[in-house]
């Protein structure tokens, strides 16, 4: 049995903030902001700043009542301060206050001291009110996905051609839109309009009112945007082109797939790269060799040997799920599970040589690591935050029956990536046709406005997310006179994933000097995923020692 969710009362509701708020005894107005010390953020660098801004809940109706934006400041460390940098980490539903409390510093490496760095919570995120509150707790949520396919994924038979594999797809699709149609309905009930407010439209009017609060009324907005953060900097480019001052978008979501086409067919133009990092994982293990990689059985193992393991394992899944009695919370690898696990590790290069040691210990007959894994991941979101983004956004569509839906994933799997359907439960922005209420806002263009000074565009070759294909569209859309494209030669979701010192210095020119990489720069990554224990910097200058050593700490905050 579920949670008695359904019957919980229309919250009279999660309270919409009025004209003015309280907080900590005082009372607030649209336009005021406030700061103090992060007393209750251990991992708070000394400096930061924790705080709000009250802004308008909706900026085409002054009556609606406000809303209370958290806020994160490390303050410019120069004494010529040249204003605010926004940066927000993706998603969408990750807070982003904590960019600036926690890894400020970091920051400031790879943007420039003469900047406060300002991370902020989105609507409905985090800290952020009103909250996204569909369910009473994330528990409550957790045991409504319980061990359903947005659970387990979805597991695709070894042979994507037997018939009975398209039937029980579909099957399992038919389940999963009647769980997107049962949860979004629990929304409707709890939050009702309030879910109106959390789209990108409304962040990026955020960002630029509490430009004004910080920087002044003809300030211009600067911008780093990661992943989802890249969506966030094109709709802020094209709303208010005259308003760019160092906009930087670093793994590039297409915002015209996002803004335009159902998620269901999003993985045959983002998943492009995908098995190619795969791929490269395993032949980077191969070249580590039993050492460092634990995936490897030999030295004279190749990528092709430890790729063919693993697919074999992935594969039988299907036919004998794996039991974990051992997990924080028992139950079965899946072959949906599995995907999804190897999936994740994609993303993050620096996290190959762990990934290697749980998928071989799950090769041996132990589960443990990747199921915990993979219910962590689960845990990251609390509540609906990231569809009340992502739904807000999607302009409406005729509703997909589960064969279309099956139909375009199992073309995806075949002809694009193995990883298709894994992404559909790992990256939970389906069901928008059963979301229930109308965004206040839906930015739909145009994504080609002629900009005031140049964004800074930065695309990985290998991106198992945001593909390189994805950069050179925002860039063809914006045009040579108001945005150039950065490579990086390597792998992983952003450019962060991997340090490297030419694009940071890149990056850092841009912001301090308003200097825009050549045409055609590509730059290499200072970094393995296997590591070489005997390699040493020696080589480097003292300054680019420290800068390196800053990426990594980047790199592990915002990665783990």
């Amino acid at each position: 049995m579920r949670p008695q969710v359904l019957g919980l009362p229309r919250l009279a509701a999660i309270p919409l903030l009025w004209a003015t708020t309280c907080h900590g005894g005082s009372t607030y107005g649209i336009g005021d902001i406030q700061w103090s010390p992060c007393t209750g953020d251990p991992d708070a660098v000394p400096g930061a700043e924790c705080g709000f801004a009250i802004v308008p809940l909706d900026y085409f109706n002054a009556g609606a009542g406000v809303a209370r934006i958290a806020l994160g400041r490390y303050n410019a460390t120069s004494s010529t301060r040249k204003g605010s940098v926004f940066v927000n980490p993706g998603g969408p539903g990750a807070p982003g206050v904590a960019l600036a409390t926690e890894s400020g510093p970091f920051f400031q490496q790879l943007i420039g001291e003469e900047y406060d760095i300002i991370g902020f919570d989105p609507r409905g995120i985090g800290q952020t009110q009103p909250a996204t509150q569909c369910y009473p707790s994330p528990a409550a949520r957790l045991a409504f996905i319980a061990n359903t396919v947005l659970d387990r994924g979805y597991d695709v038979a070894p042979d994507l051609n037997d018939p009975f594999n398209r039937y029980h797809l579909i099957q399992t699709q038919r389940d999963a839109d009647g769980l997107y149609k049962s949860q979004f309905e629990i929304c409707g009930q709890t939050m009702g309009e309030g879910l109106r407010y959390m789209g990108t439209s409304t962040v990026v009017r955020d960002i630029d009112f509490i430009t004004t609060l910080l920087d002044g009324k003809d300030a211009l907005i600067n911008f780093y945007g990661l992943s989802y953060g890249s969506a966030i900097g094109q709709y802020l480019v094209n709303m208010f082109p005259e308003r760019v001052g160092h906009v930087v978008i670093d793994g590039v979501l297409d915002a015209v797939s996002w803004a335009t086409v159902p998620s269901y067919k999003w993985e045959r133009t983002f998943l492009v790269y995908t098995d190619d990092v795969y791929k490269l994982f395993m032949s980077e293990c191969a070249k580590a060799g039993p050492s460092q990689c634990a995936l490897a059985k030999a030295v004279n193992d190749t990528g092709e040997d430890i790729l063919a393991r693993v697919e074999d394992f992935v594969n039988n899944l299907y036919y004998e799920p794996l039991p974990v009695p051992s997990a924080t919370a028992p139950g079965i690898l899946t072959n949906g599970r599995a995907r999804v696990y190897i999936l994740n590790a994609l993303i993050s290069p620096t996290s190959w040589p762990d990934a290697a040691h749980d998928i071989a210990q799950a090769l041996s007959g132990n589960g443990t690591a990747m199921l915990n894994a993979d219910n962590e991941g689960l845990q990251e979101t609390k509540d609906l935050e990231r569809s009340a983004v992502s739904c807000n956004d999607a302009r409406p569509f005729a509703p997909p029956t589960p064969q279309q839906v099956i139909d375009e994933q199992l073309y995806d799997q075949a002809h694009v990536s193995r990883f298709s359907l894994a992404t559909v439960t790992s990256e939970p922005d389906a069901g928008c046709q059963f979301w229930p209420v109308t965004s206040l806002e839906r930015f739909q263009g145009p994504w080609n406005r002629t900009l005031k000074n140049p964004m800074l565009i930065i695309s990985n070759t290998l991106d198992p997310a945001t593909p390189l294909t994805s950069g050179q569209r925002a860039q063809e859309r914006q045009g040579n006179h108001s945005a150039r494209l950065l490579i990086q030669d390597g792998p992983g979701h952003t450019s962060l994933a991997l340090p490297s010192l030419c694009k940071s210095k890149a990056v850092r020119a841009y912001f301090v000097n308003d200097t825009l990489p050549a045409v055609g720069t590509i730059c290499p990554v200072d970094a393995s995923p296997f590591p070489n224990a005997t390699a040493n910097t020696q080589a480097m200058s003292q300054a680019d020692q420290e800068l390196l050593q800053g990426l990594v700490r980047l790199t592990d905050a915002i990665f783990g």
